[in-house]
């Protein structure tokens, strides 16, 4: 449940605190003073997109945080795959919105997304709307609230999850044989082409290693004169180092010490001998046949009109050469391959239609029971005549829900057909029609905090009593707050807050406080009447008196 709401520089509101009891709370106050804005406060709490314009002009921030007390299992599972902690039993939501755009959104500290936000909102607050009585128009919203009540949240993520795996998987059956025609279209060039690619025995790297070589071959005369040059320059260094280590020796037979040199200077006349002997052998083999040379240069000329035509390098030619392997194998194999994957989809179709049907079964069922109560909770609404009907009907294929499409219809009157609700009933008789679907899905329902946005419209006289008596009865069991101009529904509460706008500083601001004993009379005449006179207040008196008995 909501336990405390707390609005910073929000619209009109500067500062404003409110602690909320469980039982049946009420907001009134005269048109104009600032309960649509509660309502958005509490809203963007809930995950609404977020308005900057919203922040109380002069200021830079607006901040709204609410305290909810939870036990129930999908918050906690909510909070838990979300890695946010709870202590208490409590759970602490807060919204900074910045006139830069820029927001800051926490639940106990830990950041989430708007997204998110919204997920959690709708898990901690039931908001009833004048605007959410669209979700009547809705088949979607209209199968869910039969899965509720028949409590199949498990059954409906499994149904979910194969029907993303069928739509997968006709996704990939679309593509192969998208691609298996295409192969076949371009079998004769794939054939063509990978003979010749074949034939190349295409090797990464290839194309360089022969530029490389040809370079060589091309400079054989140069590389000759250098080589011979370095042959004799190296025999002359030979000869003169050993001349030089026979000197060295004779030296340290009478100096010891000149030993370490003998050994050095033997070392690179070693040294010497074995790069003549290289350079040398290289220089000898430096003669090339023209046969290679005209070898090597249409090899290379074969790999670079390869490059050009098969995707500028030559490792892009192998890869293609790859491709066209497969693609004329998967051409060859396309009916075993697209057998052997519609034998798959239809297995898993035929285990979707098992879920549908499972599911249509049950909403079908639950359907009948929850329509029952429903045309009950109409009746002690005032709407004694009505007749409720929940149809739920067969798809032809099935859908991201289900194979069944579910409608609300109504006769509100006695002989009267029945009608789709949306094309039937007035304001006031979709008010009745919201809270007898809330009524009715209340013990099924996860959600403790249920808020009602002046969906009394239209309503008046025995009627609006109903209205009262029956969002009495639900606040036995869950948190009700409810925002309303009529005094049959507002003497009912258990608690009573009045919103007001007043003149402070000179700026206009809005201003919440609860009112008891005499404040809470006038408030109810006010109500009333429109005004405080003794006979409104007088009225005001009987008909709180009556409900404290």
């Amino acid at each position: 449940m909501l336990e405390n709401l707390s609005v910073r520089n929000y619209v009109l509101i500067d500062s404003l605190d409110i602690s909320f009891n469980d039982g049946f709370t009420v907001l009134t106050g005269e048109t104009g003073s600032g309960k649509s804005i509660m309502l958005g406060a509490l809203s963007l709490l809930l995950g609404a997109k977020m308005d900057k314009e919203a922040v109380r002009q002069g200021e830079s921030s607006a901040e709204i945080s609410g305290i909810f007390s939870v036990n129930a299992e999908p918050v906690l599972k909510w909070a838990e795959d979300h890695g946010i902690e709870i202590e208490d039993s409590t759970l602490v939501i807060r919204r900074l919105i910045k006139t830069s755009g820029r927001s800051a959104y926490t639940v106990n500290g830990s950041p989430v997304t708007v997204k998110e936000g919204e997920e959690l909102g709708n898990l901690l607050v039931d908001v009833s709307s004048q605007h959410a009585h669209q979700s009547l128009l809705k088949p979607d919203v209209l199968q869910s609230l039969l899965d509720e009540d028949a409590r199949l949240a498990a059954a409906v993520s499994s149904y979910s999850g194969q029907y993303r795996i069928v739509k997968e998987l006709e996704k990939e059956k679309r593509e192969t044989e998208a691609n298996i025609q295409r192969s076949a279209e371009e079998a004769d060039y794939m054939r063509f082409s990978l003979r010749e690619l074949e034939n190349a025995d295409l090797k990464a790297g290839e194309e360089e290693e022969l530029k490389a070589e040809l370079e060589v071959m091309n400079s054989s005369e140069f590389l000759k004169e250098c080589l011979s040059s370095a042959v004799s320059e190296l025999k002359t260094a030979s000869s003169s180092l050993s001349e030089a280590l026979d000197s060295i020796r004779k030296a340290s037979r009478k100096d010891t010490r000149l030993s370490e040199y003998l050994d050095r200077t033997e070392s690179i006349g070693i040294e010497a001998d074995d790069i003549l002997l290289s350079v040398r052998s290289h220089l000898s083999g430096i003669d090339f046949p023209e046969s290679e040379m005209e070898a090597k240069n249409e090899r290379l000329m074969q790999l670079q009109r390869i490059r050009r035509r098969f995707g500028g390098s030559i490792e892009e030619a192998i890869r293609r050469r790859d491709e066209y392997k497969r693609k004329l194998e998967e051409a060859e194999q396309g009916d075993a391959i697209l057998e052997k994957l519609s034998e798959r989809l239809e297995k898993e179709r035929v285990a979707l239609l098992d879920m549908a049907e499972h599911l249509l079964s049950e909403r079908k069922k639950t359907a009948l029971k929850l329509e029952r109560r429903i045309e009950e909770n109409l009746k002690k609404l005032g709407m004694n005549s009505a007749v409720f009907q929940i149809r739920v009907g067969r798809l032809q294929e099935p859908g991201p829900h289900g194979i069944d499409s579910v409608s609300f219809l109504i006769a509100p009157n006695k002989g009267e057909k029945l009608s789709l609700v949306q094309d039937t009933a007035s304001g006031g008789e979709l008010s009745r029609i919201m809270l007898a679907i809330k009524a009715s899905l209340a013990s099924s329902s996860s959600v403790t905090t249920m808020l009602f946005d002046e969906i009394d419209a239209g309503i008046g006289g025995a009627v609006a009593n109903a209205v009262g008596e029956e969002m009495k009865a639900l606040a036995r069991n869950e948190q009700v707050i409810a925002i309303t101009h009529l005094p049959q529904i507002a003497s009912r509460a258990s608690s009573h807050y009045l919103v007001e706008k007043e003149e402070r500083n000179g700026r206009t601001v809005t201003r919440i406080r609860e009112v008891r004993g005499e404040d809470r009379v006038r408030e109810i005449a006010r109500l009333l009447s429109g005004e405080t006179s003794d006979l409104s207040l007088e009225h005001a008196r009987s008909l709180l008196e009556v409900q404290d008995q």
